[in-house]
């Protein structure tokens, strides 16, 4: 093998004349050759002994791609490897091995370990364990929807037109929203993957899930009323049958204006009656604030009783088939649509109550403050004047005003509904 001194225009020069592969050894760099082909194509190789004494070469990339100094750059960080110990054969050999394995890991089960890391923060760098509601929901969507289409499919083979395809048919079979928490899990399982180094790109980024128009529906006084009255005799309703527990919990919900996991999760050590006070944890927040709720006395009526339906329960709004588990968001919702339907309310949300008292709040009938509001409703983004960590350590923060606000709404309320 003809050793020299590489230069770049030797390199950049150099072609074979005698119409066979020829190797320039590099004088400079021990180990390194530049490789030419017959038909010009020209690479960069590493020649080694390993442990035993064996002569072993491995191919470093083409000229194209590699310069003079790179390639010898990439020849000393090799014999790094031999130094340590390592085959750099080997460790190719291997990780290659590791890539392939990886690369033919299906969705499912990458899916089902994303999940399990999601209970202790694991599932993406400097995250926080996941709720279980969450996690829950999030579940249901995977094993109902992505699984039987994409599950056994190889994580790393999915391209972004694949999954592009797979949210449109979501999207006409089911609706927008579906698709886009399909495409929720699938951005976080892909998140995971990358981190954990399973895969190297995330073909979920330019898939689109088109958000559908941001709802403004404010309930009128006459639908508000057909609303509560429905819940407030649903139970009685052989129709549109709906435990009185569930009932007093969507009550509950428009009285204090909370979101409906908050309301169904309630705890009965998250309460102070005495104080008309609830202190919802910042594990069961959207923001993951500790929020204290002020209760009128018409919420305090709902609560207590439905903490004489709960029982021994710990929580007062429990589920029947388990009185240590409470109920579901869900069953919010669904009960909200079948009291609905037998009320010929055609379009209305569980949330769309949330939207109706706090906009009853800032009207005229009241004249709440909307800064006051947007601490009734614990939204983060509003901190007033003062900074934000402010507002983490100072729970009570305008319960004077939030319960002014609270009362007065229970007042209209009940007076709307007659």
């Amino acid at each position: 093998m003809p050793k020299t001194t590489l230069t770049d225009a030797f390199v950049r020069g150099n072609k074979c004349v005698t119409g066979d592969l020829v190797e320039w050894s590099d004088a400079k760099e021990r180990g390194l050759a530049l490789r030419v082909t017959a038909a010009g194509v020209k690479s960069w190789t590493f020649r080694y002994h390993d442990a035993a004494g064996n002569r072993k070469r491995i191919s470093l990339g083409r000229l194209d791609d590699l310069s003079l100094n790179e390639a010898r750059a990439a020849a000393g960080a090799e014999r790094q490897k031999l130094h340590g110990g390592l085959d750099p054969s080997t460790v190719r050999k291997n990780a290659k091995a590791v890539a392939v394995a990886t690369k033919l890991e299906t969705v499912e089960q990458i899916g089902e370990r994303y999940f399990s890391e999601c209970i202790h923060g694991r599932h993406r760098p400097g995250g926080r364990p996941k709720r279980q509601a969450t996690i829950t929901a999030e579940k249901g969507y995977f094993d109902r929807i992505v699984m039987p289409k994409l599950g056994r499919e190889p994580l790393g083979s999915l391209t972004r037109s694949r999954l592009q395809t797979f949210i449109n048919e979501v999207v006409d079979a089911r609706s927008q929203s579906v698709a886009r928490q399909c495409r929720v899990v699938l951005q976080g399982i892909y998140t995971f993957a990358i981190w954990q180094e399973i895969v190297q790109t995330n073909p979920v980024q330019f898939v689109t899930a088109r958000q559908g128009a941001a709802r403004d529906t404010v309930l009128t006084d006459p639908q508000l009323k057909a609303v509560w009255n429905g819940f407030d005799h649903a139970h009685l309703s052989k129709e549109t049958f709906v435990s009185r527990s569930v009932c007093l919990a969507v009550m509950l919900a428009a009285v204090t204006l909370q979101r409906r996991g908050e309301v169904s999760g309630l705890r009965r050590d998250e309460l102070d009656l005495s104080a008309r006070l609830w202190t919802i944890p910042g594990h069961r927040t959207k923001n993951h604030r500790t929020h204290v709720v002020p209760l009128s006395p018409l919420a305090v009526k709902l609560i207590e009783e439905a903490t004489v339906l709960a029982g021994d329960s710990p929580f007062v709004f429990p589920t029947p088939r388990s009185r240590e588990a409470p109920i579901l968001p869900a069953a919010i919702s669904h009960a909200f649509r079948r009291v609905c339907d037998g009320a010929a309310l055609e379009g209305i949300t569980p949330h769309d109550l949330r939207r109706t008292g706090a906009t009853n709040l800032t009207s005229e009938l009241i004249g709440t403050p909307r800064f006051i509001v947007s601490k009734v409703l614990n939204h983060i983004s509003d901190s007033g004047d003062g900074a934000a960590v402010t507002a983490i350590y100072d729970r009570n923060a305008y319960l004077p005003e939030k319960r002014r606000a609270l009362d007065a709404w229970a007042v209209l309320l009940a007076r709307i509904v007659g």
